[in-house]
């Protein structure tokens, strides 16, 4: 250090301390003289009295902190607000220590301090004139004590909330460095744990829904990790809110954040699939019959709860199941049915099955663009084979003219072929390429008897038995070439090469949905109606591929 330095430091700076320390130490040792000159009386009254101040510089401390503890710093592009260690710590650092020395001066609150007791008793007032003889006599003793009280308050005080407010401005700052080192690592870990989404009634996709606050119902859409909270963050009406899936983030109220509806599952795994089929197809009967298989037959596996959302869709579809009569769905929107799966209270899985109308397909009517196809995980096209003539004169000519009521009067080439240009059209698929999306055909109402001689289980038992090394010891296999022969038969083919042209994955199923006529007033008898769902899943290699295998096989139905 150079000379004229080291000449400052000492005959300046390190001199003014040295001379405030003596002045100091010669104060101190003043009254320490003083206080053992009193009587012992006097020294235990001064004793008591210092207690009583300091008992009120604490008190005056904690109850201005206590009353800034909901002045929060609000943030200005959302309405949670900034965290302790981000902001608000500051904002009720500065409102409390100025609060704590306003108290620290005011005698009337801390009631039970010899200056408070003098001031209630200075402003008492009563009729009996003996009594207000008797508070003056005490009075004026307690206005002297009290006076020396808030002499000691006021001094011991200021020195200990400037030593307090600059510890507690050290500290803030401190934490401040720690929160800001830990928020990216926990921005980075929460992005990570997220799981793109498709909004099931606008069709957008996201990584981040938005959360609705359960006190106030306010709606965030950044309720991520950051300078409001790490693991919670405060909504503007005071209530916390957990800002990471680790904290329980997907327990709130999801909505999309684009349109705002409400979104069933928070943070699971959605696994898509398109129901296509004519009018009167039977695709609500396939619905209704595989909604209710699927969550009978999985109510006892492990910690698993699947729940039907929107719950009035499933509560029509159950409706329809027990009394045998199957209603009709929107003509021109797509409807979305949900199945939330959880385990221990946590939605992983998110089956969502799209009932497209068909008029969306055949006259080009949906309400907006169909670009719920371009993330197909799975489709399922139902096949009406009552909408072929030839199979309605086979049933009247057998005496069943009962099997041919309800049947779908839409042409089944034309649909298929229009939904192959349509989704060809909306995932850009090109003439050269076959899309990888695993499509079940399923040959619905497989309980008329017309259609069971052809594809029934019994017949392709019987057919795949006779000879199994031929469908290389495959029962699917016999499934899928005689139900593919049977729509052949029926004059299909220019539809069925449609979709090999353009779908590289495809299997075939039949199905009773219904199990009886439509309309009789029983409850539905279904056969069939998870295989389908179950297939594409396992193709898929779909997180849910082992429930629905599970509820396949304790169904019955996994023979075919």
């Amino acid at each position: 250090m150079p000379s004229d330095l080291v000449s400052f430091w000492d005959y300046t700076i390190k001199g003014s301390f040295t001379e405030a320390w003596d002045f100091l130490r010669r104060i101190a040792l003043l009254v320490s003289d003083f206080f053992h000159a009193l009587p012992s009386w006097a020294q235990m009254a001064l004793f008591v009295v210092l207690f009583v101040a300091v008992a009120g510089v604490l008190s005056s401390h904690s109850m201005a902190f206590y009353k800034c503890r909901n002045e929060w710093k609000k943030h200005g592009k959302s309405d949670l607000t900034f965290s302790y260690l981000c902001g608000t710590g500051q904002v009720q650092r500065k409102l409390g220590y100025r609060e704590a020395h306003k108290l620290l001066r005011d005698r009337r609150w801390f009631q039970v301090s010899f200056a408070g007791l003098a001031y209630r008793l200075g402003n008492f007032s009563h009729a009996s004139r003996l009594l207000l003889f008797a508070c003056t006599l005490l009075y004026l003793p307690l206005a002297v004590i009290g006076f020396v009280e808030m002499v000691f308050r006021v001094a011991i005080g200021t020195v200990w909330l400037l030593a307090a407010s600059l510890a507690h401005r050290l500290l803030l700052f401190v934490l401040r460095l720690v929160a800001y080192v830990l928020i990216p690592i926990w921005q980075a870990a929460d992005k990570a744990s997220r799981i793109d989404q498709h909004c099931p009634h606008c069709y957008e996709t996201f990584d981040l829904p938005a959360f609705a606050c359960p006190k106030c119902w306010k709606v965030h859409k950044q309720l991520i990790p950051g300078r409001c909270g790490i693991l919670t963050a405060r909504c503007g009406c005071g209530r916390f809110l957990p800002s990471t899936l680790f904290t329980g983030r997907s327990s709130l109220r999801a909505v999309c954040p684009a349109c705002g509806r409400k979104l069933y599952a928070a943070n699971a795994k959605p696994f898509s699939i398109q129901l296509i089929g004519g009018n009167s197809s039977g695709k609500t009967a396939f619905l209704a019959a595989f909604s209710h298989q699927y969550m009978e037959k999985t109510a006892g596996i492990g910690n698993l709860t699947i729940s039907g959302e929107p719950s009035a869709s499933f509560i029509a579809l159950d409706r329809m199941y027990q009394t045998g009569v199957a209603e009709p769905t929107s003509a021109t929107a797509a409807t979305p049915y949900s199945f939330v799966h959880r385990f221990k209270r946590n939605a992983r899985h998110n089956l969502v099955i799209y009932d497209i109308p068909d008029e969306a397909i055949l006259n080009r009517a949906y309400e907006r663009n169909p670009r719920n196809l371009g993330f197909s995980d799975g489709i399922i096209i139902i096949v009406d084979p009552l909408s072929i003539p030839a199979v309605r004169e086979e049933c009247l000519k057998s005496g069943n003219r009962g099997e041919t009521d309800g049947f779908s009067t839409d042409d089944v080439e034309e649909l298929i072929i229009e939904f192959v240009q349509l989704f060809a059209s909306i995932t850009g698929l090109t003439s050269r390429k076959q899309d990888g999306t695993p499509v079940s055909i399923i040959i619905n109402k497989a309980d008329v008897k017309a259609v069971e001689r052809e594809v029934g289980l019994q017949k392709i038992k019987a057919t795949y038995g006779a000879n199994p090394g031929t469908y290389g010891n495959d029962i699917a296999n016999a499934r899928d070439e005689l139900c593919y022969a049977y729509l052949s038969k029926l004059g299909l083919d220019n539809a069925l090469n449609n979709l090999a042209g353009t779908f590289s994955n495809i299997s075939y199923f039949p199905v009773s949905s219904m199990g009886h006529v439509s309309g009789n007033g029983k409850i539905f008898t279904p056969a069939g109606v998870l295989a389908p769902v179950a297939w594409i899943a396992a193709e898929a290699r779909s997180g849910i591929s082992p429930i629905l295998r599970e509820a396949e096989a304790s169904s019955g139905e996994s023979g075919g």
